[in-house]
């Protein structure tokens, strides 16, 4: 554990050292993995890369399928929707 938190930190410090960023500490401690309890410091990097990206990739999920729901509810016009829409214009 020592190693990984001093793994966490030297990352951190690398990317901003006046504002050392800790918000991917839980996967460099290993609280989101079941095994692999002996990860390098290049396997745990890159481990932590793709669960970031993963997180992100459904966060922007998300946001895309919460802004479709707003789209589509009744009485809102669409985006699309001009003062031509009925085509008499």
């Amino acid at each position: 554990m020592l190693v990984r938190r001093r793994a966490l930190i030297r990352e951190a410090r690398r990317l901003s050292p006046h504002a050392p960023d800790y918000t991917a500490a839980y996967h460099y401690m290993g609280w989101t993995r079941r095994r692999e309890a002996g990860a390098i410091d290049d396997q745990l990097n890159k481990h932590v890369a793709d669960r970031l990206r993963d997180e992100a990739a459904i966060a922007k999920e998300t946001r895309k399928a919460r802004e479709e729901r707003q789209l589509r509810k009744p009485g809102k016009p669409n985006k699309g929707a001009g003062k031509n829409a009925g085509g008499d214009g």
